[in-house]
């Protein structure tokens, strides 16, 4: 009889766990680590905290449910509508989660990339340097050190919810389809 309330009192702690990283992903606007929700979730092992990861992932995706969960380079995870519900609902919801001037910067990163940071702080100016840390920390873009530089690029995220191929010609395209034309602008 002990042994089976050990196996039951597991499986709560697991539970309440699994709900605890679903919360923490459905809160947060940026990748959460793995270690962050592991410590948040009161689990001691790493593969445990993805096993309930890859769960909520495959239950979203086995009902049908219009989010998902992606993982990212360093263990990180976001939970994030899909793109093809993304586009239906978006100009619906009013509610705008970058600035202007960060979104300025992650269309300058994404048409130009990769790009050198410095290079976007001598187009965009100082405060790009601050947006740059901004859009990183969402998992928007990834930054590589090549030298003495820093390159640029967006991830894997930003081309799901931009709808397209994680690739910047796919990227390039889709940002010069949505993108005004002079004469519109003009119009305006």
């Amino acid at each position: 009889m002990p042994k089976k309330a050990g196996t039951e009192d597991a499986g709560r702690v697991e539970a309440i766990a699994k709900a605890l990283i679903e919360a923490a992903l459905f809160l947060s606007d940026r990748p959460l680590s793995i270690e962050k929700l592991r410590s948040l979730s009161g689990l001691r092992s790493r593969n445990k905290v993805e096993a309930l990861v890859e769960d909520l992932r495959r239950e979203y995706e086995e009902s049908g449910r219009a989010f998902t969960i992606s993982k990212f380079r360093g263990e990180s995870f976001m939970l994030h509508v899909k793109p093809e519900w993304l586009s239906l609902v978006k100009r619906h919801v009013g509610k705008t989660v970058l600035s202007t001037g960060v979104l300025r910067t992650l269309s300058f990163i994404a048409y130009h990339q990769p790009v050198e940071k410095s290079t976007v702080a001598a187009v965009r100016g100082g405060r790009a340097y601050a947006q740059v840390r901004e859009l990183t920390e969402r998992g928007l873009i990834e930054a590589e050190r090549r030298g003495r530089s820093t390159l640029l690029k967006t991830t894997k995220l930003f081309a799901e919810l931009l709808g397209v191929e994680d690739n910047p010609a796919a990227i390039r395209k889709k940002i010069q389809e949505v993108m005004p034309s002079p004469e519109e602008e003009r119009k305006s």
